[in-house]
């Protein structure tokens, strides 16, 4: 399989799992902190790496300890980090996540380096070789960046390249323009039921929807959490069901989500059966705390798929997702045991 160029923030998060609701005013301690490489960029990077997906990053940190921390870790997860950036304009991305008792996060932090990416000259060598571009809603919102991701975007189209895009929530409500205007350049659209009515300025579903389809992306997915997702093809929308999980921290499940339904349509898997194992990788990712280095690969998204059975069309379509991801990670497997040093 040809590889992704992954182009979005990297931080580093820094999470906070509470025990009671936070009050204005109040104190409120926890039995630990946990940090994490972190950022929609990050994440999707890992993620994909997981799937066996050869991936190359492009972003910026900063030249501090938080930056040679996430840098570290991402080359743990064999990610090419050679286009990544380090400025000692700015710090690292530092977020802060609160994850409520019932395992919803809120996050607060700044961008930090992710704005200050620099245009180079021989920026778009990064996409030598690579089948996908993934862009995310967060690129366009920095002028630095989002030269830099316009850029790409019009590139990507010259060498036929897939282009996917992550819209995000804050992009949807700061620069909902904007990211319509991307969303008409792209080849597939992920985006959240919250972001498509920031985006559309719709707050009925029918009507968000059908705003959506103007766009003339061709694929589009509504991610809708716990209750799935929609996808839009060519013959209208279609429902694909979630898979239930007692959610820890749903911090990462949409790149997670995302990662997983990218890498199944790289290996030519029907969107409705892409979907499908995107809601599961989802599910797997809101089942543990953190991203980053805790996002789900094929082992615990096989796991959810064997134990989790549905009805009709859809359990038809579990069981050939469970076949195929045995097949592939098996020939994987085969293949590697084969190699000689």
């Amino acid at each position: 399989m040809a590889g992704v160029l992954v182009f979005g923030d990297i931080n580093v998060d820094v999470l906070a799992r509470l025990e009671r609701d936070l009050r204005p005013g109040d104190d409120n301690l926890v039995p630990a902190l946990q940090h994490h490489c972190g950022g929609v960029g990050a994440n999707a990077a890992i993620a994909l790496a997981r799937w066996g997906v050869p991936v190359r990053l492009l972003g910026c940190v900063g030249r501090d300890w938080f930056g040679e921390f996430a840098l570290r870790c991402l080359e743990r997860e064999r990610i090419d980090v050679s286009f990544v950036q380090q400025t000692e304009r700015a710090l690292t991305g530092l977020i802060f996540i609160p994850i409520s008792s019932d395992g919803q996060r809120t996050i607060i932090g700044s961008r930090g380096a992710n704005a200050e990416i620099l245009f180079r000259d021989d920026a778009w060598t990064c996409l030598d070789g690579v089948e996908a571009l993934f862009l995310v809603g967060y690129d366009f919102l920095s002028p630095a960046s989002r030269r830099v991701a316009e850029g790409l975007l019009h590139e990507a189209a010259k060498r036929g390249v897939r282009i996917a895009l992550d819209v995000g929530v804050a992009p949807s409500q700061q620069i909902p323009q904007t990211i319509l205007e991307v969303a008409r350049n792209v080849t597939l659209l992920f985006v959240s039921l919250g972001e498509a009515m920031a985006l559309t300025g719709r707050s009925q579903k029918e009507q968000v929807l059908a705003a959506l389809e103007e766009s003339g992306t061709n694929e589009i997915i509504v991610k809708l959490g716990a209750d799935g997702c929609l996808l839009r093809e060519t013959s209208g929308w279609c429902a694909v069901p979630p898979f239930a999980v007692s959610a820890t921290d749903t911090t990462g499940a949409g790149d997670a989500f995302a990662a997983a339904y990218l890498r199944a349509r790289l290996r030519e898997w029907p969107p409705n059966h892409a979907a499908l194992l995107a809601n599961a990788a989802g599910a797997a990712a809101a089942a543990v705390l953190g991203a980053g280095e805790n996002m789900p690969g094929p082992d615990a998204v096989l796991q959810l798929l064997n134990e989790r059975k549905l009805t009709g069309e859809m359990e038809q379509m579990r069981q050939r997702a469970i076949r195929n991801l045995q097949k592939e990670f098996q020939s994987a497997e085969s293949a590697g045991s084969s190699t000689t040093c």
